[in-house]
């Protein structure tokens, strides 16, 4: 069985010879490390991305396209750069601080205009699916999580309880983008989609339900009929938290596997495979907080064949952490949670 058809019958719960693995990044530190040197560390390079995949046997991988342009220097020297969605940030390679948003204030959000999709190139995506053998998941963003990036968390929250209209409005104009972008990759070879959207803290949701139906849930349902409209390709969502209260409309919407599944904010993997494993493949629930970064890597493995027995019965399972891998976290564990899974025991799913 190739790679893709690994994930591919894994998202719609049909036989796999064994767990299908990968990861929605890896941080160009902690790849480097994994590599022992050697390859750049710059954001999404293709040999690192690719090298270090190969030595984890994973079989997908997870890459997107947002351009953004150099348009001046700060006082201390680090650079200016203006996104593709129009706000300002400083970048020292260290951490972003945005400094200018694309308009005065949300009021004003009307003239906010649809970002330039022919800034868009696709070229990686398209070099992942030509020259490896990996199945390809194009990242999209979401109406919540841009348009957080775009305003920064503390205005998005006030203006989607008292702004909701604008915030609907400007969530329009992002989606019509995503949308766009989510099309040119499919174009590019994309096997699947990914929509990257946070909805969620450890302890619930961002925003009350009522909120939500009219500034998220509407959008995802169309960005996942179009998409489908277009090529009918696995279309996933990726949020952190606690989203118990939001499973029921994950599924409605028409999601075909929900990524993150974050067991320190209460994602109960064997609870949600019972109730929800037979509509949505399930990705990750390797914890973050202390399996992966400060356990020893026995209790690594331990846990993936915890985590696979709870959750790949029946297929519909692919194996990752419930975020990313950083660099806090040790080489070993890493190999440790790949060659688990790797060689897990398949008769202990489908006849255990």
């Amino acid at each position: 069985m190739t790679k893709r058809e690994r994930v591919y019958n894994a998202l719609y719960h049909k036989p796999v010879d064994k767990i299908p693995k990968g990861e929605l990044a890896i941080s160009p530190g902690f790849a480097v490390k994994m590599l022992g040197g050697g390859y750049s560390d710059a954001f999404q390079d293709f040999e690192r991305e690719k090298a270090v995949r190969e030595l984890l046997h994973m079989d997908y991988i997870n890459i997107g396209d947002w351009p953004s342009s150099r348009i001046g220097t700060s006082e201390n020297g680090d650079p200016i750069f203006q996104s593709n969605y129009g706000e300002t940030y400083i970048d020292n390679g260290v951490s972003k601080h945005m400094i200018a948003l694309p308009f005065d204030s949300i009021e004003e959000s009307d003239s906010y205009e649809i970002p330039d999709i022919s800034k868009v190139s696709g070229d990686l995506i398209k070099r992942f699916a030509e020259e490896t053998d990996l199945f390809v998941f194009a990242q999209i963003g979401g109406p919540i999580s841009m348009i957080n990036e775009l305003i920064g968390m503390e205005e998005y929250m006030v203006s989607a309880l008292m702004n909701t209209e604008e915030v609907r409005e400007l969530a329009k104009k992002i989606m019509v983008y995503e949308i766009e972008k989510a099309k040119l990759f499919i174009d590019s070879g994309a096997n699947g989609i990914t929509i990257a959207d946070d909805m969620a803290f450890n302890m619930g949701l961002f925003l009350p339900p009522y909120i939500m139906d009219e500034i998220a849930y509407p959008f995802y349902e169309e960005a996942i009929h179009e998409i489908k409209a277009y090529k009918d390709v696995p279309v996933i969502l990726h949020t952190d938290g606690n989203i118990n209260d939001a499973m029921d409309r994950i599924v409605e919407l028409g999601f075909d596997g929900l990524h993150s599944l974050q067991p320190s904010a209460g994602m109960d993997i064997g609870e949600i495979k019972e109730k929800y494993g037979h509509r949505l493949c399930l990705i990750g629930n390797i914890d973050l907080d202390y399996i992966m970064t400060f356990s020893s890597p026995e209790e690594v493995r331990e846990n993936v064949r915890m985590t696979i027995k709870s959750a790949a019965k029946g297929s519909g399972y692919i194996l990752s952490t419930c975020n990313t891998l950083v660099d806090i976290i040790p080489p070993e564990n890493a190999a440790a949670m790949y060659e688990e899974a790797e060689t897990f025991d398949m008769e202990e799913i489908w006849n255990g």
